[in-house]
């Protein structure tokens, strides 16, 4: 047996039936040896055939259920690691088919669940896509009387409305990434240029101007729709929490064989307690409860993709002056 562990378990298990047959031995047969006046010889052969015997059956039970041991003491995800092959025993036979039933029981309830999952994914995409058949509507009157300062206050909440049912969207299409990523070369000033045109209505509104500092030929590899995604919701971040009459850069620079790409807001800042959260989901922080529009679930977002892009993120902020937030390509 390999695991030393499994055998002392092993050992101890049995433990008790060695002891039982030691106690048997010296008080009930030695007594009785004596009282009969068996001679030493006789009581040496009886003693030795019988810890010989007790020495067989331990060997004999060992090859047949020892396995089950190591087996028992198994740190795996996977329950497949658990079955023993070749069986040597009803004993082991029976273990396997144990672990049979729990891997079929944990095959149904995987299988339900994930139509459960799937059944939920398919309402809410439906829900979503008919809350925007509404609210496509009102964007249109909103814009046929934006200069109206009533229908201005209509059309940022339509905004706000949008932009939380794309969240909702958004966490949902996580669970496709791995089907729906393609590794290509992005020139990061056309992305950027396309996220910032994507937010143009939320600078006008918000009074928040955009400044693109990007060489034409900086490049990375990534997913072009993706990166988007992350580039969409930083930039959001950044005019959610940024001062009227105030800029957001967005700038990028190649190191060696990395590219760094920062988008730079001079707001009102994150709190230093909160900056190892701010990527938790639905964690909103002191800013967030300040801020009605804020869901936890954005720079969720962008830390998940980043991860599958195996892009990485810095974080940098002082309160009352302002936050960057920087992808890092390798």
């Amino acid at each position: 047996m390999k695991n030393k562990d499994a055998l002392k378990l092993f050992f101890s298990d049995n433990a008790f039936i060695c002891l039982i047959v030691f106690l048997t031995q010296f008080f009930f047969f030695g007594i009785l040896f004596m009282v009969k006046g068996i001679w030493f010889e006789e009581i040496f052969y009886f003693v030795f055939l019988v810890f010989f015997m007790l020495t067989l059956f331990i060997l004999i039970r060992f090859y047949k259920v020892g396995r089950v041991y190591e087996k028992l003491l198994l740190k795996s995800k996977l329950l497949n690691d658990y079955i023993i092959e070749e069986p040597r025993s009803d004993f082991e036979k029976n273990y396997n088919l144990m672990i049979d039933e729990i891997i079929k029981i944990s095959s149904d309830k995987e299988i339900a669940q994930k139509q459960d999952k799937k059944i939920q994914k398919l309402m809410i995409y439906r829900f979503v896509h008919q809350m925007k058949t509404p609210l496509s509507v009102l964007k249109l009157i909103y814009e046929n009387n934006g200069d109206k300062d009533d229908y201005k206050r209509i059309g940022r909440n339509i905004n706000t409305l949008e932009y939380n049912l794309n969240q909702i969207l958004n966490i949902y299409k996580l669970d496709d990434f791995k089907n729906d990523f393609v590794s290509e070369k992005v020139f990061l000033k056309n992305v950027c240029k396309d996220s910032i045109n994507d937010l143009k209505d939320y600078f006008i509104s918000s009074q928040i101007y955009p400044k693109l500092d990007i060489e034409d030929d900086i490049y990375v590899y990534s997913d072009s729709k993706w990166l988007k995604l992350i580039i969409h919701q930083i930039l959001t971040n950044a005019i959610k929490y940024s001062n009227s009459n105030r800029s957001v850069n967005v700038t990028a620079k190649k190191k060696g064989d990395r590219v760094y790409l920062s988008i730079i807001d001079y707001g009102i800042g994150i709190e230093k307690a909160d900056l190892k959260s701010i990527f938790e989901l639905f964690y909103i922080g002191k800013n967030g409860r300040n801020n009605a529009d804020s869901s936890g679930i954005g720079l969720y977002i962008v830390k998940k993709v980043s991860e599958y892009l195996g892009h990485k993120l810095e974080v940098e902020s002082d309160i009352n002056k302002g936050t960057t937030i920087t992808v890092i390509f390798q």
